[in-house]
């Protein structure tokens, strides 16, 4: 495809000049490799601590009794997680949950002691704010706590009517997981990185491909080129291939950016995918090999939309639909499981994002990974030819 002395001679050069941008070297080879893990592990520290810190806090919890339960009430006073405060009406425990004084607070009905004390269920209601973060936790953690003293009421009946433990429990449920650790990290390694990979091979791209064409136009460079021993068809290969090889580099930096940190064993990412990750180097080849066609045809997508646009200010209006058609597909396929239909191996950038997922899960389909490769090499080819013709015409080229 990419055989011509002079479509290699155009690719030389367009690549050299590519590689001295500073936005090209900062977008494909430092974010992916040093800013995109360092944010990725900020975010999952801060999450971290703030789960941890709602799971210890010491929680406000209102109390209106309409009828005494003392037995709750009591038990709930006990409890070192919790901090009771006691309203006569339900108005005013609803007034302190919108001033954020309480998170929730627990109605008692008139009659809900005469009802537990009959071995019967005490009528309860939870009030809480659902736009409110903390209100919700508080929900969360206000049902956990009447679970708890439901298991506390239930051991105390039981041992009431001298019945066995068993009583309360028909059924002993076992749970056997045969995943292992490394396919279980995995699993979640393979819910994350084929998303990173598409996006890296679709936008790494982006600012050489707009300069390639869009920027020649702007900067009236464009007709010199032209006038060049190299064929229209030799330019768009040159370019092509450049632009190719950037989204390559840039694919590449985003699966070193996330697997370097978890071959070194760093515990943030650790905590993420499990103790222990199984990739090996004959997935991260057949990861390569599926990125080639999906960046060849992300590649001559922004070569059409290049060439189509008078400057790089305009080529940037026309990048909504690129990143609806690469975007969308990307953030289905985080969503799809990867046994998905064969329909979905004819769908652009979704095939190859699915794919990715079935070899991360050692999931083996053969036909599904040989229909998706040859649609995305069609797609690619027929997205390449579009580029060459746009680029035969003069008219697209020198528009105003």
């Amino acid at each position: 495809m990419f055989k011509h002395s002079l479509s290699l001679v155009v690719f030389k050069k367009e690549f050299l000049e590519s590689i001295r941008d500073k936005r090209v070297i900062l977008g494909v080879i430092i974010s992916p490799l040093l800013v995109t893990p360092l944010l990725m592990g900020t975010i999952l520290f801060f999450a971290g601590k703030k789960e941890i810190e709602k799971r210890q806090a010491i929680i406000d919890i209102g109390i209106v009794e309409n009828g005494s339960f003392s037995e709750l009430t009591n038990w709930l006073e006990e409890r070192e997680s919790t901090k009771t405060s006691h309203f006569p009406t339900k108005e005013e425990a609803s007034q302190a949950i919108q001033d954020r004084t309480i998170r929730a607070a627990i109605v008692v009905s008139k009659d809900a002691q005469t009802q537990y004390q009959a071995n019967g269920s005490a009528a309860l209601e939870i009030l809480f704010n659902a736009s409110n973060e903390n209100s919700i936790n508080g929900l969360s953690r206000a049902q956990r706590l009447i679970r708890q003293f439901d298991e506390f009421a239930l051991e105390k009946r039981i041992r009431a009517e001298s019945l066995p433990e068993s009583f309360a429990s028909p059924t002993e449920i076992e749970t056997t997981n045969l995943a292992t650790s490394k396919s279980t990290g995995s699993l979640v390694l393979g819910m994350i990185l084929p998303y990173l990979i598409v996006i890296s091979a679709a936008f790494g791209g982006i600012q050489t491909a707009f300069d390639l064409c869009a920027g020649e136009k702007e900067r009236g460079t464009m007709e010199t080129l032209l006038v060049s021993p190299a064929s229209r068809e030799e330019l768009v290969r040159g370019k092509l291939l450049t632009i190719l090889l950037i989204s390559l580099i840039a694919s590449l930096c985003a699966i070193t950016g996330i697997l370097a940190p978890l071959a070194f064993g760093l515990e943030l990412f650790k905590d993420l995918v499990g103790d222990q990750i199984s990739f090996d180097l004959l997935s991260i080849l057949w990861m390569l090999l599926l990125v080639i066609p999906l960046a060849l045809f992300t590649s001559s997508l922004l070569l059409v939309i290049s060439s189509f646009a008078r400057n790089q200010k305009e080529a940037q209006t026309y990048i909504l639909p690129f990143i609806s058609v690469v975007l969308l597909p990307a953030i289905l396929s985080s969503v799809l499981g990867a046994e998905s239909n064969i329909y979905t191996a004819f769908i652009p950038v979704l095939n190859i994002s699915l794919t990715m997922k079935q070899i991360f899960g050692n999931l083996s389909e053969p036909l599904y990974f040989a229909i998706s490769l040859s649609t995305s090499l069609l797609y690619a080819y027929l997205a390449m030819r579009l580029a060459t013709a746009l680029f035969q015409r003069e008219q697209i080229l020198f528009r105003t």
